[in-house]
């Protein structure tokens, strides 16, 4: 994932802990100035340390100048001198135990969905299964994938093929709306955009650009890749040896990675070289879907 990506995340997250601790600052200087709530708020602290001192637990009534203190904090219209974290798990420094906390997280994937390509995103549950020809097969898949997202991802490769117009993007668009909400960092992209990435990278002398071209999609957790086969032109070696790189090594990390595509697996053998299509259809490690039925947009045109 680009450096990038993760550092406007976490300047974010970092706004927010520097508001949450500025508000808190403001407010007690301001506290201060009313003698009341200085009187009780000085000796709650002072019988704190004293507590500590003696290492023993506050009694009932220090415990009770807390209570009178802040319900004068109240009074004066304030509110907490203590820091009020948006994320109360990692106190708005977006790490839990070293790893990234949910919250760093949501940010990380708003910044991708934005970069994204895509518009929006789907719900599994406000699936609409009466479009389909195919219903009980359609609910059965989404089922599948549903579950799929649920998993521990030992099948790391997701390969779903038909026709153009038959629902793939929006299934992966569901598919990628119930691993975010799972915390997981996704990435989309079309065959096409990253096509263009692996031209850019190759051309490139900066180091730097080529790197970070790359591992968007090496880096990223789970990645997606529509239409799969609509990418190749005169630059087609390039891409052959770019996207193996690409599939390879996300294998070998077991990062999962989703692709629609139009090509049916024969015609995957035809279109890619060995390398490429034998890593898609590998029963170890991927699973291939495929869905017939009608363009669904070309209804949609019909019914309006």
């Amino acid at each position: 994932m680009k450096t990038t990506i993760i550092e406007q995340a976490k300047r974010i997250i970092d706004l927010r802990r520097y508001k949450a601790e500025n508000d808190a600052i403001n407010n007690k200087v301001e506290a201060l100035k009313d003698e009341k709530f200085k009187t009780l708020y000085q000796t709650y602290v002072a019988k704190m340390i004293e507590c500590a001192k003696e290492n023993r637990e506050l009694s009932a009534a220090d415990n009770k100048l807390k209570t009178q203190y802040l319900a004068r904090l109240k009074e004066l219209g304030l509110s907490s001198i203590e820091p009020d974290y948006t994320c109360k798990e990692c106190g708005d420094t977006g790490y839990v135990d070293g790893k990234y906390c949910v919250c760093l997280k949501k940010e990380i994937n708003k910044i991708l969905k934005r970069d994204s390509g895509f518009d929006f995103l789907e719900s599994f549950d406000d699936a609409n299964f009466d479009i389909f020809e195919n219903k009980e097969y359609m609910q059965k898949l989404y089922a599948k994938m549903k579950k799929w997202c649920h998993s521990d991802f030992k099948k790391t490769l997701i390969y779903i093929a038909g026709d153009t117009g038959v629902g793939k993007t929006h299934l992966i668009k569901c598919m990628a709306n119930e691993l975010i909400n799972l915390n997981h960092i996704v990435r989309f992209t079309t065959s096409f955009s990253m096509h263009q990435d692996f031209v850019k990278s190759y051309s490139t002398r900066d180091l730097d650009e080529k790197n970070n071209l790359l591992e968007k999609y090496l880096g990223v957790e789970v990645l997606f890749i529509d239409d799969l086969g609509t990418e190749i032109g005169k630059y087609r070696d390039i891409t052959l040896n770019y996207l193996y790189q690409v599939l390879n090594e996300r294998k070998l990390n077991k990062l999962p990675t989703i692709i629609t595509s139009n090509l049916t697996l024969d015609d995957l053998k035809d279109y890619y070289d060995e390398r490429i299509s034998s890593r898609i259809i590998d029963k170890d490690t991927a699973v291939t879907v495929f869905i017939s039925g009608k363009d669904l947009r070309l209804k949609d045109i019909k019914n309006k």
